[in-house]
């Protein structure tokens, strides 16, 4: 199946854990999830304000992680498309995201030389890694 966008180029994409979705950011504001079977657009989740650098699904393939380059990273519901938080607190650009194996946290990388950990439940920022002495460009967590 070939998913056609219109617009600029992905800049990633990331198959769903049942493997029927696919997500896609891009160079623009937005990030979108795809019907594999189809092809088709499900969602376009738009709402951050500047280019979507990275999008990742949840463990459960309920809710979308995206991060963006307007400094914040938010979270999704699959099934609506709605925004469900927003993960504020970040100085810089937000290059990635992850989901720990059990989905209760989300891992953010940023320009700001930081790392954050945060609730994925309240979008609470549970903890901000220090000490990197340049910008950080993926995030992942371990599986069990």
């Amino acid at each position: 199946q070939t998913l056609r966008a219109q617009g600029p180029r992905f800049l990633s994409s990331v198959f769903s854990p049942d493997g029927t979705l696919v997500l896609t950011a891009s160079l623009k504001p937005l990030a979108q999830v795809w019907a594999v079977n189809s092809g088709k657009c499900l969602h376009t989740l738009r709402g951050h304000h500047n280019s979507v650098h990275s999008a990742v699904f949840s463990p459960n393939g309920k809710q979308v992680i995206t991060a963006s380059h307007d400094k914040h990273a938010k979270i999704w519901s699959v099934e609506s498309g709605e925004c469900l938080r927003t993960l504020s607190g970040h100085t810089d650009v937000v290059r990635s995201a992850a989901v720990s194996p059990e989905g209760k946290l989300v891992l953010t990388a940023s320009d700001d030389c930081t790392a954050r950990v945060w609730c994925m439940e309240t979008g609470e920022c549970l903890q901000t890694l220090l000490g990197h002495q340049d910008m950080l460009h993926s995030t992942e967590f371990l599986p069990h």
